[in-house]
């Protein structure tokens, strides 16, 4: 019998299902999608857990932070697929794993379900399962061991509140914004600027390390000015993931270390083994085309418009071929003042010829007073036949009309009735039966973001824009066409009559 030296004996000794833990606990220690299959009988037990492509993402996202090479990460994703419970539950206790001494602070809209989460990440602490595996890298603090803050011997910790909670003292080397807004106080602008207040004044200055420390908001959309649209506006320098639950077209959708691709078509289901396309065309039936568009594609407007259609906004017309205006105005919707916060200034040139009306020409930026008034000027030089110039009586509009009425003519103050809803509402009948015409986008680069906030409305940050427009369709629908070329059949007089307006 061959003679086996006490080294050989004792590897082929050796447990396999001893073997199989080590290679399980190793496979957990170095990678988060297995950490959280393993971890998931504790968090959901009784529940069986479903994998997909995109945990194995966000795991390397989170990798990637561990690894220094993202602090800052804005995650945008439907609820229920297991946003909490892989980034606030899972990840810091396996970032644990490796460095005990990591501090985190977890902030959500609700105190209790901030708490909720901090427990389950403390529950698979004291789990037999990472215990066996990591008990020898720490220990927890007993005197320190409350459901909203906990802390090791390593002092490392796990603190957990709301937004505008306490955080007196506290500081963290990973910051954690998970849902940091209610979903059924979306729409409340008083709760959206709290969250933004509460991120830049409180929490920017809470990071242990501003150089190295970690910012992740991880949340589903709720509004074009939520805290997610905030980080996006401001341009702060964070990466961003979105992953809508039906991808609007083609996206190539690479992970951050494997450099691993996935491919989603158009209308491809983000995760079809728990939300197939049958479940979310109830949920889209139940919750409204607003709230889904939000919370589940992460566009705070559905795709088909709110107020305004996108089957009513493909008719162009090419302006080098347009026909005679009967009439020609402006319409301009003016501010208060040139600032951050501010509205901007809209100024168009719009003509109606028989039933149609065509717009030409849109200025739409933020403007002082001064430069108001100079737009107004540049706009009537450029088009002169524009007789009548139609300012809304909000604003800086009465100054402007009272300052330019002696030296320019034709300008005319326009008193809105109704609410800007009820107003854009009152007009859709002319987009609905194709009367209104936008100039080729080719010709006028304009047209594509104007096409996006007649979508968004009455949801999309600034509304000047779409006021004006509306205010020129009841101006020019409301008055006798009067103005325009002579009457007659010239071709030659006609064609002469576009090139002097031009």
């Amino acid at each position: 019998m061959k003679n086996f030296s006490p080294k050989s004996r004792a590897i082929q000794t050796i447990d396999p299902a001893t073997a199989l833990a080590e290679i399980r606990r190793e496979k957990a220690e170095r990678n988060l999608s297995d950490f959280i299959r393993q971890a998931w009988p504790i968090i959901e037990p009784g529940t069986t857990y479903i994998h997909n492509w995109h945990i194995d993402l966000i795991s390397e996202y989170m990798e990637a932070i561990n690894a220094g090479q993202i602090t800052r990460l804005v995650i945008n994703m439907p609820p229920r697929h297991m946003k909490s419970l892989h980034i606030t539950v899972c990840y810091p206790a396996w970032t644990w794993v490796r460095h005990p001494e990591k501090r985190f602070i977890k902030v959500s809209y609700s105190d209790s379900l901030s708490r909720k989460q901090n427990v389950l990440a403390r529950d698979i602490i004291i789990s037999p399962w990472y215990q066996q595996n990591w008990g020898g890298k720490f220990s927890l603090k007993a005197d320190v061991n409350r459901q909203n803050e906990f802390k090791n011997d390593h002092q490392g910790m796990m603190f957990s509140t709301s937004v505008g909670g306490a955080l007196t003292g506290e500081g963290g080397d990973v910051i954690i914004l998970d849902d940091p807004q209610n979903p059924l106080q979306a729409n409340s602008e008083t709760e959206r600027e709290a969250t933004i207040n509460f991120f830049k004044n409180t929490l920017q200055s809470r990071l242990n390390d501003p150089k190295t420390g970690v910012f992740i908001v991880v949340m589903q959309r709720l509004h074009e000015k939520d805290l997610t649209g905030h980080i996006i506006a401001e341009d702060l320098g964070y990466t961003h993931l979105c992953l809508p639950a039906e991808a609007p077209e083609r996206t190539v959708v690479t992970f951050p270390i494997s450099g691993r691709e996935i491919i989603r078509e158009e209308g491809d289901v983000l995760n079809p083994q728990r939300f197939d396309r049958g479940v979310l065309e109830g949920l889209k039936k139940s919750m409204g085309s607003l709230q889904y568009a939000g919370q589940y594609q992460q566009t705070p407007a559905p795709a088909e418009g709110i107020i305004f259609r996108r089957e009513w906004l493909h008719n162009f017309f090419n302006p080098k071929a347009t026909p005679y205006m009967q009439m020609l105005i402006q319409s301009w919707d003016m501010a208060f003042t040139k600032s951050e916060g501010s509205a901007k200034v809209a100024g168009y040139v719009m003509g109606r010829a028989g039933a149609n009306i065509y717009v030409f020409d849109l200025v739409n930026e933020k403007m002082t007073f001064t430069e108001s008034v100079a737009a107004v000027r540049t706009l009537t030089a450029k088009w002169p036949k524009a007789r009548s110039k139609v300012v809304e009586n909000k604003a800086n509009g009465p100054a402007i009309v009272d300052l330019l009425k002696k030296k320019i003519p034709g300008m005319v103050e326009f008193n809105p009735k109704g609410s800007k809803e009820e107003r854009a509402l009152s007009v859709t009948p002319y987009f609905e039966a194709g009367n209104i015409f936008l100039p080729e986008p080719e010709a006028a680069p304009w047209v594509d973001d104007l096409i996006r906030d007649l979508l968004m409305f009455p949801k999309g940050v600034y509304k000047d824009d779409i006021d004006a427009l509306v205010q020129g369709i009841l101006y020019l629908m409301d008055k006798p066409t009067v103005t325009g070329p002579p009457r007659g059949d010239n071709a030659l007089v006609k064609e002469s009559y576009w090139r002097a307006r031009r």
